[in-house]
């Protein structure tokens, strides 16, 4: 793929709500003039068309609502554009920080989360950085780490794969395999595993 990130920095909106689309292009729109490079915000179509790799994957908060397998597979299409250096954006509720740094993960990529619940003069603010420095990408904070077993067996449990199974794989007992379970849902603010299963498109 070609990289023309020289020239403007290339961005996707992922999102299931064209309301949504237009309050963060409006957000992105004031950034511009404060950035170096232009932001050049596409539809995937455009960066399918021309063959340009993405340098931001933008995703909204009403992606996840339902957590539907039609909204993951938006996210799934723009990973087809990205590059190993490509970086994800989560605008989303802050219980869903976890959730966002975990989808990440499963997409190798870094991640920042800004809060929507906020003024739009903050949410600016908080954008710029994105743009500017690399170093707002960082790990998932504590309570959202998520232990290298905890998700090993999350990812299993996502792929459907059977506890029973699991067990065996890790030599450990199915209340273990349980235990962690609940301990992962818990870090992810997630109720129950049926909520993330359709995250298995990015597994």
């Amino acid at each position: 793929m070609n990289r023309i990130t020289n020239k403007s920095v290339n961005v996707l909106l992922v999102t299931s709500c064209s309301f949504t689309e237009l309050a963060v292009k409006t957000l992105l729109d004031s950034l511009q003039a404060s950035l170096s490079k232009p932001l050049n915000i596409a539809p995937n179509e455009y960066y399918e068309r021309n063959n340009i790799t993405l340098d931001f994957i933008i995703c909204a908060g009403d992606l996840f609502n339902e957590m539907s397998l039609h909204s993951i597979a938006k996210i799934k299409a723009a990973l087809k554009h990205s590059h190993f250096s490509t970086k994800m954006v989560f605008i989303t509720s802050r219980q869903r920080f976890s959730l966002s740094y975990f989808i990440s993960i499963l997409c190798r990529k870094e991640c920042y989360c800004i809060a929507i619940d906020q003024s739009v003069e903050k949410m600016i603010l908080t954008l710029e950085p994105v743009f500017t420095q690399s170093d707002v990408f960082n790990p998932p904070p504590r309570n959202a780490h998520l232990t290298t077993r905890e998700k090993e067996i999350i990812i299993g449990l996502i792929k459907q794969v059977k506890p029973i199974y699991l067990s065996k794989r890790y030599a450990v007992d199915q209340k273990t395999i349980s235990a962690h379970k609940m301990n992962a849902l818990r870090k992810l603010n997630v109720e129950r595993l049926s909520e993330i299963i359709s995250l298995n498109v990015l597994t």
